[in-house]
């Protein structure tokens, strides 16, 4: 448990204790950046018991390493992964320096899009560590690697490169075809969805949830052919992020000044609707969780902007609420995420020294 108390605390204290010399925004930038690299270092040196899918990844690497560069594409729909595997191991064939140069390639890709947005620290930090994508950097090498080049679409997608962001989507479909979500991303990001589209967007949102078992059956002849899907609709009880993303979405609407709200806040605020549609179906198959992961985790990033471009009627409830909002994650981190076995088995943590 103490090192993700170490992960958490120190940078909110980072943020919050005057320093004198010091301005907010050093702090900031300060915070965010001890809490991305010490925890690219936790997942840098876990044991390869964290994570329920780390010991497979190490299998993968091992095999993929051992064949030769003209067996790479037979016939693999991800063989951007192989590629990846192979030229890791022709640097070092150890599984730990896999795991650790992983867990720097996912940082690398994420970072600069944080560092570029996060304004509020403490919140963007709290409001990571309790989404899904938090325990996945620990155990699902592949789709973070993939959901790592979905940040670089997204730098495209806001400058409106679309040629660069189509390759970047195909690169990481080579990575994890789950990522052919990522094609959603551009179209959405530059809809102009004000309050006004709320008369339809309500309704619509409302029909989906309402009849998502159909839908998904429909979505899932689709999924199938660029991902692998394996059994029917079933129950998940993911209910709890689904609550969640629709309460993010209402203070997404109701807190800005839409005057003042600017052009990346609207995008991102499309993205968040996207992760909740998403999320509508994650109650019926896990399959749907992980399609979420490519928008959920830009999430943390969103919330601190809306409570910044608050409209002056709401001002008081977006600043009670960040408050609030820090120490309730923070609190729902180690209670539910520490005490839950279904956290990919990333709890407790152990370091790859460890005898366990």
């Amino acid at each position: 448990m103490l090192p993700f108390v170490i992960l958490l605390i120190f940078p909110i204290l980072a943020q919050h204790i005057g320093v004198k010399g010091i301005d907010y925004q050093k702090k900031n930038r300060f915070a965010l950046f001890f809490f991305f690299t010490f925890l690219t270092v936790l997942v840098m040196l876990r044991h390869e018991s964290i994570g329920n899918d780390t010991q497979s990844y190490i299998y993968y690497f091992k095999k993929f390493s051992q064949i030769s560069w003209s067996e790479v594409g037979n016939g693999s729909l991800e063989i951007g992964f192989i590629i990846y595997n192979k030229l890791v191991a022709m640097i070092c064939d150890a599984p730990q320096f896999y795991l650790g140069v992983s867990a720097i390639a996912v940082s690398l890709l994420i970072y600069p899009t944080y560092k570029r947005l996060c304004i509020d620290s403490s919140l963007t930090i709290v409001l990571f560590c309790v989404m899904s994508t938090f325990v996945m950097m620990f155990s699902g090498v592949r789709q973070m690697l993939a959901i790592g080049i979905g940040f670089v679409a997204y730098e495209f997608t806001r400058k409106k490169k679309l040629i660069s962001f189509i390759i970047a989507v195909l690169i990481a479909m080579t990575v994890h075809t789950s990522s052919v979500m990522l094609v959603f991303m551009y179209p959405l990001y530059h809809a102009k969805i004000t309050k006004k589209w709320l008369l339809v967007v309500v309704p619509a949102l409302t029909l989906i949830f309402a009849f998502n078992g159909p839908v998904f059956s429909v979505m899932t002849l689709i999924i199938s052919r660029f991902t692998k899907y394996e059994g029917g609709i079933s129950s998940t009880g993911a209910y709890t992020m689904l609550f969640l993303f629709a309460i993010f979405a209402v203070f997404a609407f109701v807190i800005p000044d839409e005057a003042r709200i600017d052009e990346e806040t609207i995008g991102l605020r499309n993205l968040l609707l996207l992760a909740l549609v998403i999320q509508m179906f994650a109650p019926l198959h896990t399959l749907a969780m992980r399609m979420g992961y490519y928008y959920i985790v830009f999430i943390p990033l969103l919330i601190p902007k809306i409570i910044q471009q608050r409209s002056d009627r709401w001002s008081q409830v977006a600043v009670v609420g960040r408050h609030i909002m820090v120490i309730f994650f923070f609190a729902y981190f180690f209670i539910s995420k520490i005490n839950d076995s279904g956290n990919l088995h990333v709890f407790p943590y152990h370091f790859f020294w460890e005898n366990v």
